[in-house]
């Protein structure tokens, strides 16, 4: 069964080395275009342009150099923990006479 994007039998086929020839000249046109694009990108001039929203007035607020002392640290209290206790786990051994 044939695709519907199949070309039709009678149809006749392109020769090989045209096909490559077609090829080469659309990778060389693409690949012009993209060198193109590129240096276009490269050497544009972009002007500066003025933001107004990026100027803020700044006004400088002295600050004393001198700092005051600081607090004496505060010592942590220690709690002791309460002491675990609980019984030693059931061993069972199964197999334990068994050696292979």
């Amino acid at each position: 069964m044939l695709l519907r994007s199949a070309p039709p039998v009678e149809m006749p086929k392109m020769p090989r080395g045209q096909m490559v020839r077609v090829k080469l000249g659309c990778m060389a046109g693409l690949g012009l275009l993209y060198g193109a694009f590129v240096w276009h990108l490269a050497h544009e001039k972009i002007a500066p342009r003025p933001n107004p929203a990026a100027r803020v007035a700044i006004r400088f607020i002295k600050v004393p150099m001198v700092l005051p002392p600081a607090p004496p640290p505060v010592e942590p209290v220690l709690v002791q923990p309460a002491p675990v206790s609980f019984p030693p786990p059931k061993l069972v051994l199964r197999h334990a006479g068994h050696r292979r």
